[in-house]
């Protein structure tokens, strides 16, 4: 990031494939126009929710193939290339990514029927444990189970992109040794500069980054700062500080977003009283329902002003394509084929 060249920043938005690495918002038909007004290209969808067992998540990834079908300007992901032609064709590609393996959990080739249902990113724990390894918040910190070694191979062998976004710091540079294949932190942000378990260290940033992977810098809360809701300039911080860490060719965006989640259900699970009081932590004086996101890039439609604010950090042409899609892209080709 030391280039003099001048880029408008806006004009490359507009001709980029422009990939969110993370969203989980209810798909109405507003959320819809507004993913289709923004101009980004492709969505990693948390098709189901992350507690359910096989049966559930299958009804929900069901429902989730219901709602691409039905509406004309959405197809699902299945190759990278799918992705390209989303864009050349006016469409935002869908990308099933579960946040959770716990589906596949006792169920004889579990995972070879999510990668038949259309999944193509699968995270190997959420915050809690599983039969695959620790989750985030986890005291124990145990690292990958026999079970959770054999699923990484199963993933790399089918062609599921591997997420660790949510995994333990064991399970998460157990995962990735084990992987052939490069991984994805999807929504995660720099621990070194946010000391939160949700955020990663700049050794795995680093082991992700040898491994060719990416990380997608996110825009919750609860991953920028601790004193006070951040804004954009927070996410410019993580962003330089990963950058100058491992170069831009390992960064994308993963917002998180989680427009239309109904306020009480989310303040039960996510909320201050909710269920992982260690990872909201200091935060809690000011976190809520309305503050989850960093002031000015709440919604979908506010993703020209992440590009606008990375703007000023020099990034040539060719390294904000990167960032915007094309680090995501490099990934997807490898592990889903081109």
């Amino acid at each position: 990031m030391t280039t003099t060249e001048t880029v408008d920043a806006q004009k490359i938005y507009q001709r980029s494939v422009v990939v969110d690495g993370s969203i989980a918002p209810r798909i109405s038909d507003e959320y819809l126009e507004r993913v289709v007004a923004s101009g980004v290209t492709a969505v990693n969808w948390t098709v189901c929710r992350p507690w359910g067992h096989f049966v559930t998540a299958m009804e929900q990834i069901a429902r989730g193939l219901e709602v691409i079908a039905g509406h004309p300007k959405l197809t699902l992901a299945l190759t990278s290339a799918d992705i390209t032609q989303a864009k050349a064709d006016g469409k935002v590609a869908v990308i099933f990514g579960p946040q959770n393996a716990l589906p596949a959990e006792g169920i004889e080739g579990g995972f070879r029927i999510l990668h038949q249902m259309g999944v193509r990113i699968l995270q190997l724990t959420y915050n809690e444990r599983n039969a695959y390894g620790d989750g985030a918040p986890e005291p124990t910190n145990a690292g990958l189970s026999k079970a959770g070694i054999a699923a990484v191979k199963e993933l790399n062998r089918l062609g599921i992109a591997i997420d660790l976004s949510h995994c333990g710091d064991r399970t998460t540079m157990e995962a990735i040794e084990q992987s052939a294949h490069p991984v994805l932190f999807t929504h995660a942000n720099a621990r070194a500069l946010m000391d939160n378990v949700r955020n990663k260290t700049d050794e795995q940033i680093k082991a992700l980054a040898e491994r060719g992977g990416a990380i997608g810098l996110t825009l919750y809360s609860l991953f920028l700062r601790k004193d006070r809701r951040p804004t954009l300039d927070d996410f410019v911080r993580h962003f330089s500080y990963v950058a100058d860490l491992v170069g831009v060719e390992h960064i994308g965006i993963g917002t998180d977003h989680s427009e239309g989640a109904p306020r009480g259900p989310w303040e039960e699970e996510f909320g201050v009283n909710g269920m992982y009081p260690t990872v909201i932590g200091e935060a809690r004086t000011w976190f809520a329902y309305d503050t989850r996101f960093a002031a000015g890039a709440t919604t979908i439609a506010d993703f020209p002003a992440i590009v606008d604010a990375l703007s000023g950090l020099g990034l040539t042409e060719s390294e904000l394509v990167d960032v915007l899609g094309g680090n995501f892209q490099r990934v997807f080709a490898t592990v889903w084929g081109a």
